[in-house]
């Protein structure tokens, strides 16, 4: 099983579909714990299995956990309304238990229009990004239905810092990290030098930098920084009860509309998605194979999801998509550009394609054509395990068919 997993990692790693560090766990052995290519491009920094990522919304567990152990300590109540706690928050329905949950109603501010292009540049206080969304109105009734919101969770870290009396950070380094020994792991600040930490990249036809973002803000909804190795360390206190009784953290693992308490829920799994710009970051605790795999990269544009999920069908004996080395040929590729849709498809030096990713971003990606005849041209993608099928009718492309790393298809016409 080691080396099925190793050969799956290695061959995404040598075909540059694979930037970061990843550990698969099961049943108390580790599997896997590698690190794979360049914390920093620009300065040519090779990733460590110690590489410190950030770990965007894989944070909304430590905040959910400081929220349970100040609920067992009977500091406050998680059934309890939000303005029990924060005195002057205007929507009575909504609990503590609908911020964890993701069920409040509450307008999410990252999707706000400026956030992309403003806001999120700039250096803030948690008092100022509150005050952006509290007197807006509810998406919908609390407890209806899910709608994932960062603002919940910078709601969470207020009431966490109420009622501890201490700030965001202190808690949690005292209450968890110190506790669990969590060296390699903090809230980050952004001014603050953290040694090791990988810088976070994005992709136009090659490497490059992200989008600036100020981390004086994100805190308990997606500030945290960690390692593989310390995220173990988190994984095996979860299924441990190292810092919760039994029944809370079974509680964290409970679902409402498919989410937890800081986890996606679905039947005894519990996953999260984390990205913040230029890293996205998965986590997959499958409680009842006792099965771990974390998956963090700091090139925002790596399918983590896939990889992670790929990675669990192996330990499980499951069949996976193949993926193999490919040679790519020397073939004229003029006639293949053209705008099909939201794809288009332009030649430079190399054929390239400009697609819209993750939110409807466009990323720009080479292609390297690796089988061809007078009905289709097949190209492989970099940095993502793309595959791209030109329709040919008279040498003129009549469709693109796009197969991402999970398989799934969409089809681009003129």
């Amino acid at each position: 099983m080691k080396k099925k997993v190793q050969a799956y990692m290695d061959m995404l790693a040598t075909s540059n579909y694979f930037n970061g560090a990843v550990l698969v766990a099961h049943k108390e052995d580790v599997l896997l714990k590698e690190s794979y290519g360049m914390s920093s491009f620009q300065y040519e920094v090779a990733h460590t299995t110690k590489s410190k990522f950030r770990i965007g919304s894989l944070t909304k567990a430590f905040t959910a956990m400081a929220v349970l152990q100040l609920h067992e300590m009977g500091r406050l109540d998680i059934d309890c309304a939000v303005e029990t706690v924060l005195p002057d928050f205007p929507h009575e329905p909504v609990t503590i238990r609908h911020l964890l949950q993701n069920t409040s109603g509450i307008p999410n501010f990252t999707s706000f229009p400026a956030y992309w292009e403003q806001s999120m540049r700039l250096r803030t206080t948690l008092e100022a990004v509150l005050s952006s969304f509290w007197h807006m109105p509810l998406e919908f009734d609390p407890g209806t239905r899910m709608s994932y919101s960062n603002s919940g969770y910078l709601l969470l870290t207020a009431i966490i810092e109420r009622v501890s009396g201490m700030s965001y950070e202190a808690y949690l380094r005292r209450e968890i990290f110190d506790v669990l020994g969590l060296k390699n792991t903090g809230v980050d600040n952004g001014r603050q030098i953290v040694p090791s930490l990988a810088t976070g990249h994005t992709v136009w036809g090659d490497v490059i930098h992200t989008e600036f973002i100020d981390m004086s803000f994100p805190l308990g909804a997606y500030g945290v920084y960690s390692t593989i190795e310390d995220l173990y360390i988190w994984s095996k206190a979860l299924q441990t009860n190292k810092l919760l009784c039994k029944e809370l953290q079974e509680e964290m693992f409970k679902a409402s509309h498919g989410y937890g308490l800081g986890w996606f829920i679905e039947g005894r799994q519990a996953s999260h998605f984390g990205d913040i710009n230029g890293f996205v970051n998965y986590f997959l605790l499958d409680l009842e194979n006792e099965l771990t795999v974390i998956v963090l990269s700091n090139i925002n544009i790596t399918p983590v999801i896939s990889i992670g999920r790929d990675l669990k069908k192996i330990v499980l004996g499951e069949e996976v998509r193949p993926l193999r080395a490919f040679r790519a040929l020397e073939l004229p590729m003029l006639h293949l550009t053209g705008e099909y849709g939201a794809l288009s498809i332009g030649f430079d030096d190399t054929l390239y394609a400009i697609i819209p990713k993750m939110y409807g971003v466009p990323y720009k990606f080479r292609l390297f054509p690796v089988e061809a005849t007078e009905e289709r041209v097949v190209c492989k993608s970099d940095f993502v395990h793309d595959t791209y099928v030109f329709e040919l009718e008279m040498r003129h492309v009549r469709a693109v068919t796009v197969t991402g790393p999970d398989g799934s298809t969409t089809r681009y016409e003129k």
